[in-house]
């Protein structure tokens, strides 16, 4: 468990599930033009953080950036969207080249997750703690600012330290936005904000309210790291992970599905399912393992 820095084309060599992986001077051209925000007009999900009040909503783009400016530690606003940007998956022609190569094209489009995931921080404002849907590997590029990041390695860390609770993933009813019809697997998210106390001019010693939570001094320690303007960061999704925007940021999120972690991914569709399947599977071609598992967890259902 570490981190590394490498370059693009490298990063198949040390993507291995246990390493978080900084490539540097990614998405320049993105970076210096920085007009792809003022064509985005929808409206867009967000967080604000009021004093340890979590309330998440929905807003017009252009009410959220002319807010942004104003959060503070005490009072954030995060807005985490993985709708607006349907359609231009042309920024991802400037991705490193190790995010380009992506199975989840293969899922149907009903289970497929969103390619692209636009952040926009505010001063003081932070992520859910959670670890993300299929064990995925996540991968985050900041175009803008800084922000601090904390991973926690260890599988235990759900259930107890975190009190976590799931989140299923999977198929969504069309009047609810929570309720799956049919559901391949999870999340896990928790009310612990690691971030919540201290002092905010140093991230790192900010911690958790033990008061409201006294299992969090039971977490093994996390890594740690400040992310900058340009870094793109490569993580294992299954670790519990939070960040901190210490000022204003930018930034795109999306997930990978390869030849690294396919076995993890698909072996979390068939734990949550309960799927038996002939180890002979994984001598299959990648589409055809997705196309098999994906079958029989349906038809589970």
């Amino acid at each position: 468990m570490a981190i590394r820095e490498i370059s693009s084309e490298d990063a198949s060599k040390y993507d291995d599930g246990a390493t978080v992986l900084v490539l540097k001077d990614t998405f320049g051209k993105l970076r210096q033009g920085g007009t792809f925000l003022n064509s985005l007009a929808s409206e867009v999900a967000y967080q604000r953080n009021c004093r340890g009040v979590v309330t998440r909503s929905r807003a017009p783009f252009a009410q959220i950036r002319r807010e942004l400016p104003f959060s503070h530690h005490e009072d954030s606003i995060l807005l985490m969207d993985e709708n607006i940007l349907l359609g231009a998956d042309g920024i991802l022609d400037e991705a490193p080249s190790y995010l380009q190569e992506d199975w989840f094209h293969h899922f149907p489009e009903m289970l497929r997750p969103s390619r692209l995931c636009l952040i926009l921080g505010g001063t003081g404002s932070r992520s859910d703690l959670h670890a993300d849907p299929l064990s995925w590997t996540g991968w985050n590029c900041l175009l803008q600012g800084s922000k601090a990041w904390r991973f926690y390695c260890h599988e235990h860390e759900r259930s107890e330290p975190f009190q976590s609770s799931l989140r299923p993933f999977g198929i969504k009813s069309q009047d609810s936005k929570e309720v799956e019809l049919c559901s391949i697997g999870s999340s896990f998210v928790s009310e612990v904000d690691t971030f919540a106390t201290g002092a905010v001019h140093r991230p790192f010693s900010l911690g958790a309210d033990l008061s409201r939570f006294p299992k969090v001094s039971n977490a093994t320690r996390p890594l740690e790291y400040l992310q900058k303007a340009g870094e793109t960061l490569i993580f294992p999704g299954h670790w519990w992970h939070q960040t901190y925007h210490l000022g204003a940021t930018v930034g795109l999120a999306g997930q990978l599905l390869n030849r690294q972690n396919l076995r993890r991914v698909m072996g979390h569709v068939i734990d949550w399912c309960g799927l038996e399947v002939d180890e002979g599977i994984w001598q299959k071609s990648p589409q055809e393992v997705i196309t098999e598992v994906l079958g029989d967890a349906i038809d589970s259902m």
